[in-house]
């Protein structure tokens, strides 16, 4: 007898498989969860939340955290009810999510261009929220502009400069008065100051605190000869997760860092760190290696400056050394005893941004018991 075929749209999406075993899970002690699984301890987090708000209220500067981290409307609605002005996104699909959650202020910090996601950021402003703008030239501009335009709907725009990491943004005050100037002509948007991301300063560098000080003399140029010009520049957003508690020596009034909810190895700061990923050893048959069951489909291929791809937590000296797609090979000849086949162990990935957006859901765990599933809602969306 053949077994009976279901219609392809019928078949139930990995996501939704994902998030059904997920929550078959909440209840369960961590050492009882089925693995490979993205684990959040929910007091780790809630520590880090606070810690960041806490120094940005003392400093009188704006969190405007970026959601490309955690992707979740959960932690996005925490992070605006600890007194976030607004949260940050990287991609349209990502603002109508936290537009849905009912997010009052949206930053979108990437040029978006095309007709689609000018009608649905249109969308977005036509909800009620405070739309916003990050921009690098006219164009995506233009027709963000006519969609607004038609619809008599606004926004604030950004001008985006490049601080250093040379990826996005006017390379000089002068570049960015020209555009800004262009900018101001349009209809239905309004320039409300400058913006750039410092991702060239990372944590492990000695000449993080000189590098910074050469970010904040070219954003406080690139102010003046905006203020010079008739054109407003009081919003001045920047920053990033390895600057953020130097943010208050700049000029910068708006903070977006986004990896401060979670933390990473590429923080150095696994004591801290919110997320892991529990894995179970599923083989130790080659000498001093043993091998567990996630690789690049679960942490991501993202590097670090002293290699490997995670820490493995509670166990000094073993290396998280090579992935395959659903291998992780860990090298634990410096140990004088290695974990057995069927143990479970917890990584700190590399990149947490990264590593969120490969999961549908995470484990929310206190105290080693699964609390709740938490939705990562903005998963995948990539226009």
């Amino acid at each position: 007898m053949s077994a009976i075929r279901a219609r392809a749209s019928e078949i139930p999406t990995g996501a939704e498989r994902t998030l059904e075993l997920l929550e078959r899970q909440v209840g369960r002690s961590l050492s009882d969860v089925e693995t490979p699984v993205a684990v959040i301890d929910i007091d780790r987090l809630d520590t880090n939340l606070r810690d960041l708000q806490s120094y940005v209220d003392l400093h009188h500067i704006e969190l405007w955290p970026h959601t490309k981290t955690h992707k979740s409307p959960e932690i996005g609605r925490r992070q605006l009810e600890l007194g976030a002005g607004g949260l940050t996104v990287a991609k349209t699909g990502e603002a109508q999510v936290f537009q849905e959650a009912g997010a009052p202020r949206i930053l979108v910090h990437y040029p978006p261009f095309g007709t689609d996601k000018w009608e649905r950021l249109a969308d977005i402003a036509a909800s009620g929220v405070e739309l916003t703008v990050a921009v690098d030239s006219v164009a995506p501009a233009e027709g963000l502009a006519r969609a607004l335009d038609r619809r008599g709907l606004r926004a604030q725009l950004l001008v985006e400069v490049d601080v250093g990491l040379h990826r996005t943004g006017l390379t000089t005050p002068a570049g960015a008065l020209a555009v800004a100037q262009e900018l101001s002509k349009l209809p239905a948007v309004e320039v409300a100051g400058i913006s750039c991301y410092p991702g060239h300063l990372r944590p492990e560098d000695p000449t993080l605190p000189r590098g910074l000080e050469e970010v904040d003399a070219f954003l406080r140029e690139t102010c003046d000869v905006f203020t010079t010009a008739g054109l407003r520049c009081d919003r001045i957003s920047g920053g990033s997760t390895p600057t953020r508690h130097l943010t208050h020596t700049t000029c910068v009034n708006e903070l977006r860092s986004g990896t401060y909810a979670l933390l990473d190895r590429n923080d150095g700061a696994d004591d801290r760190c919110a997320l892991w990923i529990e894995v179970t050893v599923i083989s130790d048959a080659v000498l001093n290696q043993v091998v567990v069951d996630a690789g690049s489909k679960t942490f991501t291929s993202d590097d670090h400056p002293d290699g490997g791809h995670g820490s493995v937590t509670g166990w000094p000296g073993a290396d998280f050394a090579h992935i395959n797609e659903e291998h992780g090979y860990i090298d634990v000849s410096a140990l004088s005893e290695r974990p057995a086949v069927g143990r479970h162990l917890q990584i700190v990935p590399n990149h947490a941004c990264g590593c969120m957006n490969l999961h549908d859901g995470v484990l929310a765990v206190r105290d080693g018991v699964v609390d709740h599933v938490i939705r990562v809602a903005g998963r995948g969306l990539i226009r």
